[in-house]
C-alpha cells in the first residue's frame, strides 16, 4: 500500500535535467539554465536545493515517470528535445533555457512536495 506523506521541510527541490550527457553540444544550455535557476533562487530568497541530473539518470528512475513521458511526447510531436528541463518539487515547470521570471514565479508558489512510502 502506498501512502502519500506531505513533507514539512520548507526546502524546495529543484532538479535540472541536463542533456549534455547525451549531446555534448548542449553543455552551454545546461549551464545557462543552471545560472538562471540559481539567480532566481537568490532573488526570491527561497530555501532551495538545486541538483543537476543527467538525462540518462533521469530516464532510469531519477525523475517522475510523468515528466519523462511528457518530454518524450514533446519530442514525438515537435521533434524538439525538451532539455534542459527544470522541475520544482517533481513538477515540470520549464524546458530549454528557462526565463528568469518563470522560475521565480514557480519558486514563490511551488507545487507541494509529497513522498510515497510503501507500508506492509
Amino acid at each position: 500500500m502506498n501512502v502519500e506523506i506531505e513533507d514539512k521541510n520548507p526546502e524546495i527541490g529543484v532538479v535540472i535535467i541536463t542533456g549534455s550527457c547525451c549531446f555534448p553540444g548542449m553543455t552551454p544550455l545546461d549551464e545557462r539554465a543552471h545560472q538562471v535557476v540559481e539567480q532566481a533562487v537568490a532573488e526570491t530568497g527561497v530555501v532551495a536545493k538545486v541538483k543537476m541530473l543527467p538525462a540518462t539518470a533521469a530516464y532510469m528512475a531519477g525523475a517522475p515517470q510523468s515528466v519523462i513521458t511528457e518530454l518524450f511526447d514533446m519530442f514525438g510531436r515537435t521533434g524538439r528535445i525538451g532539455l534542459p528541463a527544470v522541475l520544482i518539487n517533481g513538477k515540470l515547470v520549464g524546458y530549454g533555457v528557462p526565463r528568469l521570471e518563470e522560475i521565480k514565479s514557480a519558486l514563490v508558489k511551488p507545487p507541494k512536495y509529497k513522498h510515497q512510502r510503501s507500508i506492509k
